[in-house]
């Protein structure tokens, strides 16, 4: 299964932080730098045109006024010698130019007076060169805004953030310190957390974990306390069955009675030891080896009662004498309950048991699975409309081959026969290797 990137928290506080930092510093920097321009711009021309507002009322009254002249404005009469490119303008029209010469920047204006076009030009270098230098200013500006919401938002996010890394460590300890056998409370310290929605959060985590762990601890107890009573009762009933079963002066119906009654106790006692182990917390237990091959031949034999009077074979084909580090009595009972359900669906024919290496197949001829059926084929007591049973032996199918590490691979149609495909994992190598594939024969 592919897991999904990491996508970090405090990344993802952080990160809209430090744009929406940006954003504003920039836009505004931009706003700031526009005003500043329009305004040097304006100021320009209201100088230009006040001069020769000037000029012309100086003229009227002295046909031989001077025009302007100073550092960073001079008048002209056109053409002006070196800027060829002035031209004149007609009668009551006024034209403002921009344009560079000798690394200058000039703002010229273009105006008409008593028959003859004059040119104010006026040296912009230096606004210019101010302009830039704003620039700059506002971009350092930009960049150190942006430093500051990251900087900002990197120490709002870490004061979210605390309280999940404080609460994700105290949950990672806990589920590595988990002991079903140890009554510890899986309470957590919501004192230590803010008094906000995460403290909330805590507190009813810290409600949801008690009572879960006594659930926990209910099923756990019941299982097990049910299945060791139980197996003191049922070790009697078969060591008495078979102590009966040897009297050599039965009549034949009241020792078939009693092989039936050891046939059954022995199937108990492996269903009992098999829950024990199911309501045992996974760990490093004993090292057991099971022989699949006398697993099969056991539940063959168990089997092989329920089908007297009907036409149905059971083959069995053992290629290879597989041994298994699993329990033998949960490896029966997943054997046994399939190998059941295919006796009970199969009217007449072959069912097959197939045992190759890692890979056990049992196949039957008989009324198959509906399709609608699958995607509830592994829950507990759901079962379909031709069943005798409870809906519980696919249930426990599904438990035990999670718990072993095997996968399960079942293919079926209505009227067609099911085939049930079990491989074999260790494990401890493949503890989160387990499958469950279900679906219909094309």
């Amino acid at each position: 299964m592919n897991k999904r990137p990491y996508d970090s928290l405090s990344r993802s506080l952080v990160l809209p932080f430090v744009t929406l930092g940006y954003v504003v510093s920039a836009v505004l920097s931009l706003v700031t730098f526009g005003i500043v321009s329009n305004l040097e711009e304006r100021a320009i021309h209201r100088v230009l045109q006040l001069e020769m507002e000037s000029f012309r009322n100086r003229q009227a009254l002295n046909p031989a006024a001077l025009l302007p002249s100073s550092a960073i404005l001079t008048g002209y009469p056109l053409p002006v010698p070196g800027l060829p490119e002035l031209t004149g303008v007609k009668p009551g029209e006024e034209r403002i130019e921009i344009f560079l010469h000798d690394e200058h920047n000039y703002s010229v204006l273009l105006a008409e007076s008593n028959g003859t076009t004059y040119a104010l030009v006026y040296d912009r270098t230096d606004i210019n060169s101010s302009l830039g230098e704003l620039a700059l200013f506002l971009v350092f500006g930009t960049a150190i805004m942006t430093l500051l919401s990251a900087l900002v938002g990197h120490h709002l996010a870490g004061q979210v953030i605390r309280p999940i890394r404080m609460l994700l460590r105290e949950i990672s300890e806990k589920a590595d310190g988990l002991n079903p056998q140890e009554s510890r409370p899986l309470s957590f310290a919501s004192e230590a957390y803010p008094n906000n929605e995460i403290g909330r959060l805590v507190q009813s985590m810290d409600q949801y974990a008690l009572r879960l762990q006594g659930f926990l601890e209910r099923e756990s107890y019941f299982a097990a306390d049910v299945s060791h009573e139980l197996r003191t009762s049922v070790a009697i009933v078969r060591g008495a069955a078979e102590l009966l079963v040897e009297f050599p002066y039965l009549p034949e119906a009241v020792r078939h009675r009693l092989q039936t009654i050891l046939r059954q106790s022995i199937r108990m006692g492996h269903i009992l030891e098999a829950m024990l182990h199911l309501a045992r917390e996974d760990g490093d237990q004993d090292d057991p080896a099971c022989a699949m091959a006398e697993v099969i031949e056991d539940a063959v034999a168990d089997c092989r009662p329920a089908l007297a009077g009907r036409p149905i074979l059971i083959v069995v084909d053992v290629q290879e004498r597989s041994i298994l580090p699993v329990e033998r009595s949960m490896a029966w009972v997943v054997v046994s309950n399939l190998l059941r359900n295919a006796c009970t669906y199969t009217r007449e024919g072959v069912i097959s048991v197939r045992l190759d290496g890692n890979q056990l197949e049992i196949a039957d001829s008989g009324i198959g699975i509906p399709e609608d059926r699958f995607p509830a084929l592994f829950k507990r007591l759901d079962k379909g409309e031709d069943s005798p049973g409870f809906g519980l032996g696919l249930s426990i199918v599904s438990r035990v081959a999670h718990r072993l590490g095997w996968t399960v691979e079942i293919q079926s149609a209505q009227g067609a026969g099911t085939r049930v495909c079990i491989t074999f994992l260790s494990p401890k190598n493949a503890k989160n290797s387990h499958q469950v594939h279900e679906r219909s024969m094309t």
